[in-house]
């Protein structure tokens, strides 16, 4: 399997003046066909779904998922041209690069002692006193 990412823009809403536009980031094999939908593996999920085991993401590509999206979105910020796609994948690589950066930081932070309160067990009586 080899996949890369194939990106969809469409315009949603009502107002032809100010219409918004929508992408879509899914996930292809190129080893299978050239032809989308049939190279179909899955939707890039936002970024906070990524390592998500309940993703379809997450669980096909497992503990390289992050890595690979990074990846994935870097090669396609570098062949895209039109530009509102490009702001999206910009934003997604800007918020996972600070996932990263985040999850770095607290690899690197010493393991600190938590304080564990004292439990304790109140009798039937005690409670409804």
């Amino acid at each position: 399997m080899r996949p890369s990412l194939y990106l969809l823009k469409r315009e949603i809403g009502g107002k032809i003046e100010n219409p918004k536009t929508e992408v879509h980031f899914v996930v292809v094999d190129s080893d299978t066909s050239k032809d989308y939908p049939l190279n179909f593996i899955c939707v890039l999920p936002k970024i906070h779904g990524l390592d998500n085991r309940h993703s379809i993401f997450g669980k096909i590509f497992g503990e390289g998922s992050v890595p690979l999206a990074k990846s994935l979105l870097s090669k396609a910020l570098a062949q895209e041209r039109d530009s509102e796609i490009k702001m999206e994948v910009e934003k997604r690589l800007k918020t996972l690069n600070k996932k990263i950066m985040v999850a770095r930081e607290i690899v690197i932070k010493p393991k600190m002692k938590l304080r564990r309160h004292e439990e304790k067990n109140y009798t039937r009586n005690q409670l409804y006193s």
